[in-house]
């Protein structure tokens, strides 16, 4: 993943991070055409997320349309429980034509 090359927009989305038996909440901060930084609320066990893992980030837009996007963790934290939400960076590696029309009405 190219380091924050393309423009990124600010957004405040609730969203799920899935893989397997796993299950994080939390909110999409920015997004791009490429990446996402998603701010994960901590569990109440430590976790590491680590770097390369495949997830599916599933978000609502702002007028209810659901969006899945296959994700790539390129900046990977350990998220202890008592401490803030924690960052992950994440490379976008499938997505939807619908997701591009999505981050289309953002910019406007």
């Amino acid at each position: 993943m190219e380091r924050r090359h393309l423009n990124r927009t600010r957004v405040s989305l609730k969203s799920e991070l899935i893989a397997r038996h796993m299950r994080y909440s939390g909110l999409i901060e920015n997004l791009s055409e490429n990446s996402l930084c998603m701010s994960i609320t901590p569990p109440k066990t430590p976790m590491t997320i680590p770097e390369g893992m495949t997830f599916i980030v599933k978000f609502e837009g702002r007028s209810g349309d659901t969006h899945e996007l296959q994700c790539k963790v390129v900046r990977p934290y350990k998220i202890s429980p008592g401490k803030p939400a924690s960052d992950v960076g994440m490379e976008i590696i499938k997505q939807p034509p619908e997701y591009l029309s999505f981050l289309k009405t953002l910019k406007k």
